[in-house]
């Protein structure tokens, strides 16, 4: 039940409204999110993190944004109830906004706004944004690492820990789009810290793997207290499930081109 003093913070009322339901220090932390974009890298790295937070008992929501602008949607969860389409959680010393629905296009900029309006107000240490990058805008494409796109700001005050953390910069040249754009722009118009980290990966495929690989970046990055060897377990069942599928499937067509041709041979 939404607690009597919630507070929210509103970008023109009958557009976006973001929620705070929960007692919650925001100074100092990071927020995090990411959007349905290449890959769907940056929602299911987001979606990994607070899923197993919340598995362990090691994470919590305390908030959510709301508007008559945003996807008419909810997400039926397992215990039935459900999940709003943007949802915030904290986990260690980070605010996750996990965005179950893609926004539409023209709330995106309004979402830009409001977060970075939030991030200024409750002195949010920077903020993280996670995405897909095209394999191709790598000129080796055996192998590509995460990379980043970061504002002055950030690149004063973490460019270290990125540096430690193995992430070089992102191929120049490369365009970035939609609602990890749009907050960088905010962001850096309103001095607020800001990076975005890029996983490899192919066109027209959803890739966990790539989007588990930039979870556990981001837990190195910021020593979250989570463990992500549940999730890990899972990706590794779901592609031998798929393998074996993929093997029954080339077998029976074998076999079906086999009876054709015999039948061929009395025609």
């Amino acid at each position: 039940m939404r607690k009597e003093n919630s507070r929210e913070f509103h970008k023109r009322e009958h557009e976006l409204s973001l929620v705070i339901t929960e007692d919650t220090n925001f100074e100092g932390k990071f927020i995090v999110t990411g959007f349905h974009g290449l890959g769907g890298i940056g929602h299911l790295t987001v979606r990994y993190l607070v899923e197993s937070g919340l598995r362990q008992k090691k994470a919590r929501k305390i908030g959510y944004l709301i508007g008559r602008t945003m996807p008419p949607f909810v997400e039926v969860l397992q215990d039935g109830s459900f999940g709003n389409p943007y949802e915030l959680f904290e986990l260690g010393n980070a605010i996750f906004l996990l965005i179950r629905f893609q926004p539409f296009l023209e709330e995106q900029a309004v979402l830009a706004d409001i977060l970075t309006h939030f991030a200024r107000e409750r002195k949010i240490s920077g903020i993280i944004l996670l995405g897909g990058i095209d394999i191709n805008a790598f000129e080796n494409a055996k192998n590509p690492p995460i990379v980043y796109i970061a504002n002055k700001f950030f690149m004063d005050s973490w460019i270290d820990n990125l540096k430690r953390a193995g992430i070089p910069a992102a191929p120049k040249g490369i365009y970035v789009t939609g609602g990890v754009a749009l907050i960088l722009s905010y962001a850096t118009h309103r001095n607020i810290p800001a990076v975005a980290l890029f996983a490899p990966t192919e066109k027209g495929i959803i890739n966990r793997q790539a989007a588990l690989a930039l979870a556990k970046k981001i837990k190195e990055f910021l020593n979250l207290p989570v463990d992500l060897m549940e999730i890990e377990e899972e990706l590794r069942t779901a592609e031998e499930v798929l393998r074996k599928m993929q093997e029954k499937l080339t077998k029976a067509t074998v076999e079906a081109e086999k009876k054709e041709d015999l039948s061929q041979l009395f025609t």
